[in-house]
């Protein structure tokens, strides 16, 4: 009996030898699984690419945020968006140019556009459009050149050149204007403007 008594206990101490080893088996076994795991998701996180950000218009077209201190628009579509602007601040009458200039708005910045509508009220040139009743258009002379391009106070900016000349017509009479045109255009957030650009400083000089 006290030999059965023994091998019941050795019986039993081997179980639980046995039970233990195969419990710290499956423990390690899930600790290497958990740490496989984790790092998986490191892994997965790091080789994400990193969010893209865009705006939209009211239309709902896809414009991409670039940063205030590269530039968005190439050199060419830089003067095409200049001429533009130009020649539609330049194109009016006697009727419209209270519309036309509110218009034009667009494509200036805030302080641009100030600097601008106080050059153009001690310039009294409205004033003369309205009493002759004059109608103004406007028409690139020669083509348009980038001079400089730089970064300013964290914003792209371009210093442009568009010659122009500018007919003024009246019901007797017709007169030519030929200017320089000098622009300094620097980045503006998209959802200032959708073209992400604005006229900072618009300065008129007679083209002898």
């Amino acid at each position: 009996m006290a030999y059965d008594a023994l091998e019941v206990v050795k019986l039993r101490n081997d179980f639980y030898r046995d039970s233990y080893r195969k419990l710290v088996i499956l423990l390690i076994v899930a600790m290497l699984s958990i740490a496989g795991l984790v790092v998986a998701i490191i892994m997965i996180v790091d080789a994400r690419p990193a969010p893209t950000y865009f705006a939209t218009t009211e239309s709902g077209r896809i414009i991409p945020l670039i940063p205030l201190d590269q530039p968005n628009l190439t050199d060419n579509a830089v003067l095409q968006w200049a001429t533009q602007a130009v020649t539609t601040v330049f194109t009016y009458n006697f009727l419209n140019y209270r519309t036309v200039l509110q218009g034009s708005r667009q494509y200036f910045t805030t302080e641009g556009w100030r600097q601008f509508l106080l050059a153009l009220q001690s310039s009294r040139n409205l004033s003369m459009v309205e009493s002759k009743k004059l109608m103004l258009s406007a028409v690139v002379s020669s083509a348009p050149v980038v001079l400089n391009e730089y970064v300013l106070d964290g914003k792209y900016t371009w210093k442009v050149q568009v010659p122009i000349s500018v007919s003024y017509q009246s019901l007797s009479e017709t007169a030519h204007d030929s200017f320089i045109i000098s622009l300094t255009i620097e980045r503006i957030s998209t959802l200032d403007s959708i073209s992400g650009v604005g006229i900072s400083s618009f300065v008129a000089q007679i083209r002898s």
